[in-house]
Order: structure tokens, then sequence, then C-alpha cells
């Protein structure tokens, strides 16, 4: 896709904005990020950090097929290891 073609996908008068964004000298609205990541088929996460996040790919997976009790039960098994990670990770405790 060409950098006009993208700008006029993302409502912008010229190239110019894009532009500016791209070689950091501006910033966009997180309403803009979205948007272009939809656009361009890749995740936020992608745009912003240069990599997919694995842990959703993971989440999907490990949520396939389970019952809501099921997926329950394993946001609160998620939720007891990140409140305690100091502790799993170092010995320290969260607070």
């Amino acid at each position: 896709m060409t950098q006009s073609r993208l700008a006029e996908k993302l409502d912008y008068t010229s190239e110019c904005q894009q532009q500016r964004i791209e070689s950091r000298e501006t910033s966009c609205s997180v309403d803009k990020l979205m948007e272009l990541a939809q656009i361009l088929g890749v995740s936020t996460d992608y745009l912003l950090f240069g990599y997919e996040s694995a842990c959703r790919d993971d989440m999907e997976k490990y949520m396939s097929g389970k019952s809501d009790r099921e997926k329950e039960y394993i946001c609160r098994v998620l939720d007891a290891v990140v409140s305690n990670m100091g502790v799993l990770l170092n010995g320290e405790r969260r607070n």
C-alpha cells in the first residue's frame, strides 16, 4: 500500500502527517493507532513495539473450548500470579 493510499484511508489531507508520525516527529491519537492497525491487519503491539503479543495468542489457545467456569478459574489463577509476581520471581512481597 502506498503512503498516499494509507493517508487517504486514515482521512489525512496529505501524506505529510503520516510521514511525521512514521519519523517520530509527532504522535497520533489512540483512535488513529487502532484504525491504522485495523487497516494494516496487525496489532497495536506490533505498531508500537515491533512484535505481536504472543501472550494474546496463548490466552486464546488456553481459553478455547473451555466452559465459563473453567475460564473464570484460569482468570483467578492469573490474578494470583500477577498479584504475587515479586514473590514468584524474587521472593519479594508485592503490595
